[in-house]
C-alpha cells in the first residue's frame, strides 16, 4: 500500500475552495495513469504563509485560485512568458528549493471556446478585472479577437484595458455595442455568492457565444439567462478541464488522460447537469 509520505502531493489553494472540483478531476487522472499522487484543497487567506508551509510539507505542485492569482506572481522565482504578460499565476511547480509559475487559465478559456466557435476576428466582451479576467483577455487577444472590458469597479477595468490595449465600456453603456463572444469572469453566481444574472445594459442574442467561468452550479443564473436567450453557451466546467489538463502535463511531464478527467467532472456535477432538461 502507498503511504501518504510516498505520494506526490498537490493542492488547489484559494478562498473559497470548498466548491472546487479540481481534486476530483486530478485524482481521477492520477488513478488512471497509476501515479502515486494525491491532490487536495486548502482554504488559504495568507498566501505567503501557506506557500511556505506547503513547501516544507513537500508539495510538488499548486493550483492557485481566487483571490490569490495576482499575488502568486511574487512567490515564483521563474515565470513563463504568459504569466509575466498576464500578471497572474494559477499554477506553481516546485523546482528544487523554489517555485516556478505559469498561467494555464488562458489555455483553458481558449480551448473551451474553440469547441463551439472561431475566436479570431470576433468582437469579445470580458466582464471582470481580476486574475481570471486578465488571463481570458490575454488568450482572446492572442487568438486574434477584438476585446472589450467591462467591470463593476470602473478603475480596475480601465487599468486592465490599458494594460492590454483594449476598450473599456461601463455596464450602463453596453447596450450601445454588439458582441459575438461574452465571457463572465467574476465569481458572481458561484454557490454562496450574489448572482450575475442581471447586468445593467447588457442584451443577449442568439448570435452570441456566452461563457461563465463559474461552474458550480453548472447552470449559473447568468448562463441560464444566456441559454434562454438562445445563445450558444459554454460552461466554466470546460475551462476548468482544459486548464487542468495543461497543469497536469506541466507538473508530470506526460500527456493527461483528458477523457478520464472530463468524465470525472461531469459525473461529479450530474445532478446539476440534469437541471438543463428543465
Amino acid at each position: 500500500m502507498i503511504t501518504p509520505a510516498q505520494e506526490q502531493l498537490y493542492a488547489v489553494i484559494g478562498n473559497p475552495v470548498r466548491h472546487s472540483l479540481s481534486p476530483i478531476m486530478m485524482n481521477a487522472a492520477f488513478r488512471a495513469l497509476g501515479v502515486a499522487a494525491h491532490y487536495t484543497a486548502f482554504a488559504v487567506e495568507d498566501l505567503g504563509e501557506a506557500i511556505r508551509l506547503l513547501s516544507q510539507t513537500g508539495f510538488r505542485g499548486l493550483s492557485v485560485t481566487l483571490p490569490h492569482k495576482e499575488e502568486a506572481c511574487r512567490w515564483a522565482t521563474e515565470l513563463d512568458e504568459t504569466a509575466r504578460s498576464i500578471g497572474a499565476v494559477n499554477t506553481l511547480r516546485r523546482q528544487g528549493d523554489h517555485w516556478d509559475g505559469r498561467n494555464t487559465d488562458w489555455i483553458g478559456a481558449v480551448q473551451a471556446l474553440r469547441q463551439v466557435t472561431e475566436v479570431r476576428g470576433r468582437n469579445a466582451l470580458v466582464i471582470g478585472a481580476g486574475g481570471s479576467a486578465r488571463a481570458v483577455v490575454y488568450g482572446l487577444k492572442r487568438e486574434g479577437a477584438w476585446v472589450t472590458i467591462s467591470n463593476r469597479t470602473a478603475q480596475r477595468g480601465v487599468e486592465l484595458a490599458a494594460a492590454f490595449q483594449c476598450q473599456f465600456v461601463p455596464f450602463q453603456d453596453l447596450h450601445q455595442h454588439a458582441f459575438e463572444i461574452l465571457v463572465q469572469c467574476t465569481p458572481l453566481g458561484m454557490e454562496g455568492t450574489a448572482s450575475a444574472e442581471a447586468l445593467p445594459g447588457l442584451s443577449l442574442s442568439p448570435q452570441m457565444v456566452v461563457m461563465d467561468l463559474v461552474y458550480r452550479p453548472y447552470w449559473t443564473p447568468f448562463l441560464k439567462r444566456a441559454r434562454d436567450a438562445g445563445c450558444q453557451v459554454v460552461s466554466g466546467l470546460d475551462m476548468l478541464l482544459y486548464q487542468g489538463v495543461a497543469q497536469f502535463e506541466w507538473w508530470l511531464g506526460q500527456p493527461a488522460p483528458v477523457a478520464v478527467m472530463k468524465e470525472a467532472l461531469w459525473t461529479a456535477l450530474a445532478r446539476e447537469n440534469d437541471d438543463s432538461t428543465h
